[in-house]
């Protein structure tokens, strides 16, 4: 599952990228990679390295920090108070589209936890 920082960082690399109306395939050739790839670290799918990092920013005039733009930095963490079990289950809540699958999941860890949803948020 990718980390939401990678996601970031990837959403910034595409935005970046497209403002200057670079091709994912230049943008590739640029730092000898496929487009394929770049694919992949603008959907957050791959983590990029460092120094991939820092030719990306380089290649687009940027300073990295642009790429890390909409990243809470300063906490260290980018699922604070969660544990990882938990914001797994919190991710794949989010994809449930149907109302009542949403409403199921929930009333499901009341039960298991022991009380009813409206004692749980009230």
């Amino acid at each position: 599952m990718p980390d939401p920082v990678d996601i970031i960082v990837g959403r910034n690399v595409r935005t970046l990228r497209a403002k200057r109306r670079i091709s994912q395939l230049e943008l590739g050739d640029a730092l000898g990679l496929t487009f394929q790839q770049i694919q992949k670290y603008e959907k957050g799918t791959n983590r990029v390295s460092a120094s991939k990092l820092h030719q990306i920013a380089v290649f687009l005039g940027v300073d990295i920090s642009a790429l890390f733009e909409g990243a809470d930095t300063r906490q260290g963490s980018s699922r604070p108070g969660l544990s990882p079990e938990a914001y797994e289950l919190a991710v794949h809540y989010d994809k449930l589209r149907s109302p009542a699958g949403k409403e199921a999941v929930k009333t499901i860890l009341t039960l298991m936890i022991g009380e009813t949803y409206a004692e749980a948020v009230g």
